[in-house]
């Protein structure tokens, strides 16, 4: 073990504490605690949501998949870019402006308000449905840190997760959703040091452009965006069976709820479509320079960017530069927990367990479920066979393909009914989770699940208030 590496880390971790730790004293309340009293500023928020959108994926997940597969997949990039671009344009603003009228803190208590559901079963249904998808989702965060741990202090698999959840779990209860935004912000802007330092470095070691593009013809890797005929009509599935599921992310739809004014949206927009083109980009290029920089090939190419980091760099450079991977993963998981552990709180406890808890109570429940929702994590990335890239995908496509849908017609349908949101939410919950026995790529399962769930929820709506007219 590297001593300097690990003294790096105690340094990140002990400034993510630290965050938590100022504002331990903030959430004296569910709102502070779930959704920061609606709080956060125009940076925060940019920040927070980008970065809370990336995880792992981001340095293991899409570096790999460029590197092995080719230039094709920045189809992937160019999507998420336009999908998150028409996202801060046409549902922030109307979402933020929407929950603060219902008075709701979940994007759960917010449709069942807005479709006039008194059973609480749509709700329900929306709570049970994120907790599985971000149990998987979550689980692909501890998956990346113990990949990190491993390579970075020779850590055991198992030993990796459970030190990943102590570290998420703990600052997540300590600090509530304002320490998570705030850490977000801190890790955002130290994961876009890091995914250009490494990058630009690997670039000037192989010796330019003319090594990568020797390096692909010689691994057959095709460097064309459109390497076939029929590839054009791929590209297309690929861009919106990804870019689809930003309608649908609660971890981070909920940063648009907390920000202090929706006229503030505007110039968040701005800051995080830039910060996201920079580290997608980033993240395309060291695909592509590892080509080059591993010209035999490697046996586990979600180790692009540890490997090429402990060779470029010295031990505590080293330390902090794979502290890139532990802010992407984090920024993800922190947000994921503290929305699943509020959908726990407030759409099923004090829903229909205990409806007249306290506030102080609530907050109790929430850290509850922070912690039942780590351990359903541990057990789900304790023996999963998926790649990091795959299980992300599948459960971008369950959350996208469920509640993307219904976050466009609560802001912009008309008439839509509890049973027709209800409806297509099953059926858009139903295909994502079987989906893969399909052996039908992801890409379109989002978007078949999506035009499903969509219609069958405006037809069932008008049936249904047919039938009661």
């Amino acid at each position: 073990m590297n001593y300097l590496i690990l003294l790096a880390f105690l340094i990140y971790f002990a400034v993510l504490f630290s965050i938590g730790l100022v504002f331990y004293r903030q959430k004296t309340s569910e709102a502070g605690f779930i959704l920061g009293n609606r709080s956060l500023n125009y940076w925060v928020t940019a920040i927070s949501t980008q970065s809370s959108d990336m995880g792992s994926w981001l340095f293991l997940g899409l570096p790999a998949v460029v590197f092995t597969t080719g230039l094709f997949e920045i189809w992937t990039p160019i999507g998420l870019v336009i999908f998150m671009f028409l996202t801060w344009q046409f549902i922030a603003p109307r979402l933020r402006v929407a929950t603060a009228h219902y008075r709701t803190l979940t994007l759960w208590s917010f449709f069942e308000k807005k479709f006039n559901d008194t059973s609480g079963y749509l709700s329900l249904l929306c709570a049970l449905i994120t907790i599985y998808f971000f149990t998987c989702y979550i689980a692909v965060g501890l998956v990346g840190l113990s990949t990190l741990f491993e390579s970075a202090f020779g850590l055991n698999y198992h030993i990796g997760i459970l030190v990943a959840v102590a570290v998420t779990v703990g600052y997540t209860i300590v600090g509530g959703f304002l320490a998570v935004a705030w850490c977000n912000l801190f890790q955002g802007l130290f994961l876009l040091c890091m995914i250009l330092l490494v990058p630009i470095s690997a670039y000037n070691h192989v010796g330019g452009m003319t090594a990568i593009i020797n390096a692909a013809h010689h691994q057959n890797v095709s460097l064309s965006i459109f390497p076939s005929l029929s590839s054009t009509f791929w590209a297309l599935i690929k861009l919106a069976g990804w870019g689809l599921g930003y309608f649908g992310m609660p971890h981070l739809l909920v940063n648009f709820m907390g920000i202090n004014d929706a006229r503030n949206i505007r110039k968040a927009k701005v800051v995080g479509i830039i910060w996201q083109i920079i580290v997608l980009s980033s993240a395309v290029a060291m695909g592509l320079i590892a080509l080059a920089y591993f010209p035999l090939g490697l046996n586990h190419p979600q180790q692009i960017f540890s490997m090429m980091v402990e060779e470029l760099f010295s031990p505590l450079v080293a330390g902090f530069a794979l502290c890139g991977v532990l802010a992407a993963t984090l920024s993800t998981i922190t947000t994921q927990i503290i929305v699943g552990a509020s959908s726990i709180a407030e759409d099923i406890y004090k829903r229909f367990v205990n409806p007249a808890v306290t506030s102080s109570q609530l907050v109790l429940v929430t850290q509850l479920s922070t912690l039942s929702i780590g351990i359903l994590s541990i057990i789900t990335a304790w023996n999963t066979s998926l790649s990091i890239y795959d299980l992300t995908q599948y459960a971008w496509t369950g959350l996208g393909g469920s509640f993307g849908p219904l976050v466009l017609l609560s802001l912009y349908g008309k008439n839509i009914t509890a049973r027709g949101a209800m409806t297509g939410l099953c059926l858009g919950a139903f295909i994502t989770i079987f989906w893969p026995l399909t052996h039908i790529s992801q890409d379109v399962g989002l978007v078949t699940a999506f035009i499903i769930n969509f219609v069958s929820t405006i037809i069932v709506s008008r049936t249904s208030q047919k039938s009661f007219a």
